[in-house]
């Protein structure tokens, strides 16, 4: 009994043919799936609405100028819808609250004053005021630039200030006190809100500032700003601190100057007169010759009495 030989390559290969075909069309009915699910999702996009936007980056406490916003269109939903401003002026001249970043919309809350055109804010951006808030006060300090870190202080910034006082005594007969100037921390961890020139505006509780006030008025103390770092939220103890000039000089040793008497004259002081040695062209290489009268030569000293025979 023979077998019968039958070749199958040619089904095997319409098979195969059959599978490629199938894959091509599955692949191009998910390509169409997807183009067709991203054109619906397209249709319901965000509109894209007209808002301010900061063109560079605000520092905070800092008064926005007209440079540093800009409107532009941006896609809104309920995510970024709120507060956002649709006009620059509205932001112009108000101060930032926060730290604004570059190309970040500009919103109402970010924005510490809520007037337009407010030079500062006396409160921070976090706080309110209520019944058991701090009385916070807005006031002016005049300090000099050799005062006040070089004129090279900011609005933002927090000092700590000390105050130079005029001690005039009534009573003297003691002899233990005399007048004198005394220096010591007063106020710390002040916040400057704005500045102009010297002028300083800082604040303040009520009733601190009243003493600054007083302080002005009497035009006996001196104030002088010193910067804090900006993450240095201590309060320094000033009990055992406070200078005057005495206690600086028995601190350091400085040598007190004392009173002359009547008719002091200081002693004068030779000056030794240099004249140059001639050239050993000029002189033949000898040595020049000692003065022939009894005077020593210039520029050497006196003989002694002891060193005569």
């Amino acid at each position: 009994m023979e077998l019968e030989y039958k070749d199958d390559r040619s089904k095997a290969r319409f098979v195969i043919i059959a599978g490629v075909v199938l894959a091509l069309a599955a692949g191009g009915a998910a390509f169409f799936a997807i183009t067709q699910a991203r054109q619906e999702a397209g249709s319901g996009a965000a509109p894209k609405v007209s808002v301010v936007v900061a063109v560079k980056t605000i520092e905070a406490r800092k008064a926005v100028t007209a440079e540093d916003v800009a409107v532009r269109e941006v896609p809104l939903d309920d995510t970024n819808a709120n507060g956002v401003l649709t006009d620059p002026t509205a932001a112009v001249g108000r101060i930032a609250a926060v730290t604004i970043l570059q190309n970040q919309l500009v919103t109402t809350n970010m924005l510490a004053s809520t007037t337009e055109g407010a030079a500062f804010s006396i409160l921070q951006p976090d706080e309110t005021v209520g019944p058991d808030s701090e009385d916070w006060r807005a006031v002016s300090l005049t300090v000099p630039d050799d005062l006040a870190v070089g004129g090279m202080l900011t609005a933002g910034q927090s000092v700590d200030v000390f105050v130079t006082a005029t001690v005039s005594l009534s009573d003297a007969g003691s002899g233990r006190y005399i007048p004198d100037r005394s220096t010591k921390i007063t106020y710390q961890d002040v916040v400057i809100l704005s500045r102009k020139d010297s002028f300083y505006i800082v604040r303040a509780p009520v009733a601190i500032v009243e003493e600054i006030l007083h302080l002005q008025a009497t035009g006996a103390a001196t104030f002088a700003f010193a910067l804090r770092p900006i993450q240095d939220q201590r309060q320094v103890d000033s009990s055992a601190l406070g200078e005057t000039t005495n206690m600086i000089i028995e601190k350091y040793g400085m040598p007190i100057p004392e009173a002359l008497e009547p008719g002091f004259t200081p002693a004068p002081t030779a000056t030794p007169v240099l004249e140059p040695s001639p050239s050993p062209a000029s002189s033949g290489g000898a040595s020049p010759a000692p003065a022939s009268s009894g005077e020593p030569a210039a520029g050497l000293p006196a003989p002694s009495a002891s060193s005569a025979p």
